[in-house]
């Protein structure tokens, strides 16, 4: 490194470690000489970051058959929360597990967003998980723990006011299928 700037020197020193005689050089066939390794190569040219995959080129692949989106979810929503009501919703067609619950929050709050990605363990589940659509949601306590209620008998504010929340529940599309969507 250069002492008077911050950036790296714009030379590494040369590899330590003997070229091997049948090794060749991708960057000019060993028409330089004497052996060098790629790194050393004078004609070696670098591009920064094109070992990455395109943005624009991400998800085009159609999604897992058995991931679902979710959407009405209220905000103070719980991964384990969301586990429990549709463990408990799915009983009662079938035996089924949720295997993973993706909850979408706001970055500053880590609040719920109110939605979704649910991955079951069959399509089977997931296509039982898309008729649930429309279903009003409900907070299911979890077995062994008992809530308690601040206050005694006095409704909160936001007890009395809860919205009563129905559930969206879709197939997940690519994003090319998405943004389509969104434009028409």
């Amino acid at each position: 490194r250069d002492k008077q700037s911050n950036h790296p020197a714009t030379k590494k020193a040369k590899r330590n470690k003997p070229v091997p005689e049948d090794y060749v050089c991708q960057a000019c066939k060993n028409q330089i000489t004497p052996p060098h390794w790629i790194y050393d190569c004078p004609n070696k040219v670098t591009e920064r970051g094109c070992n990455q995959v395109a943005k624009k080129l991400r998800g085009l692949h159609d999604p897992a058959s058995r991931k679902v989106f979710v959407s009405g979810l209220p905000f103070d929503a719980t991964e384990g929360n969301v586990q429990r009501f549709f463990d408990a919703k799915m009983i009662e067609e079938g035996s089924s597990q949720l295997v993973h619950c993706k909850l979408l929050k706001f970055e500053d709050s880590q609040r719920c967003k109110g939605q979704a990605f649910l991955t079951f363990d069959s399509d089977e589940a997931a296509k039982r998980a898309l008729k649930l659509s429309g279903m009003v949601w409900e907070d299911v306590e979890e077995e062994g723990v008992s809530t308690k209620k601040k206050g005694k008998g006095k409704k909160t504010k936001g007890e009395e006011e809860k919205k009563e929340l129905r559930l969206k529940v879709s197939k997940v599309l690519n994003r090319f299928v998405t943004k389509q969507k969104k434009s028409h």
